[in-house]
């Protein structure tokens, strides 16, 4: 009997297996590539492929999954790329309790170093802000000690990706250390993935500076 590792890898893509799609869209993956190839999809973006599938696929996320699988059959996924965009996450762990690592990121000087200097608006639960580097935000959760969730969008994106930033405790109480994280989802490309982790990566040295300064 053939294992799931030895199966071909056009039995299933993207999540969704070739029996799945074939009985939702008319085609397997098999024939959705073969297409595709025809088309010449692999000089096209996901959403000239998504475009080009309109007329054969009505439903939107089946569009999506073919797109994403073809892209993935042929090597053309890359890293951090999901159906709705791509996707980056950070860590650091600094040498403070939880409770103190969110007083110092909320802090002015804290909230300064990872969002940037506000042209106007304000931070708080539900308020939205721009940046006087052009980048606007609007906070959709803020839970006091824990997490920000935020609908953030540089001026030459198109719109907007998800900000999640956390600060979390060490499982032992007695530890003193904590863990601030940057999740960044929804990014348009993989030159923004790019850009994104090297941009989290200096915002927690800044915080980490700060921190070394209490």
């Amino acid at each position: 009997m053939e294992t799931s590792e030895k199966k071909s890898s056009k039995e299933q893509l993207a999540r969704l297996s070739a029996a799945a799609l074939k009985n939702k869209t008319g085609r397997g993956w098999k024939e959705w590539i073969q297409w595709l190839d025809d088309l010449g999809a692999d000089k096209k973006t996901p959403r000239e492929v998504q475009a080009a599938l309109a007329e054969h696929v009505d439903n939107v996320w089946y569009r999506q999954k073919i797109a994403l699988g073809y892209r993935e059959a042929r090597g053309l996924r890359g890293v951090g790329e999901l159906e709705s965009g791509y996707e980056i996450g950070v860590t650091r762990t600094f040498p403070i309790h939880s409770s103190k690592a969110w007083e110092v990121l909320t802090s002015e000087e804290g909230l300064a170093a990872w969002v940037g200097d506000l042209e106007n608006g304000t931070i708080g639960p539900a308020e939205s802000f721009t940046t006087k580097e052009g980048i606007t935000g609007t906070i959709t959760v803020l839970q006091p000690g824990s997490h920000f969730r935020i609908a953030w969008q540089p001026l030459h994106w198109r719109q907007s990706s998800i900000l999640q930033v956390r600060v979390i405790g060490s499982k032992s109480k007695n530890a003193g250390k904590s863990v601030i994280s940057f999740h960044h989802e929804k990014l348009p490309g993989a030159g923004d993935r790019s850009a994104m982790k090297q941009r989290w990566e200096e915002k927690l040295s800044h915080l980490a500076e700060i921190i070394k300064g209490k």
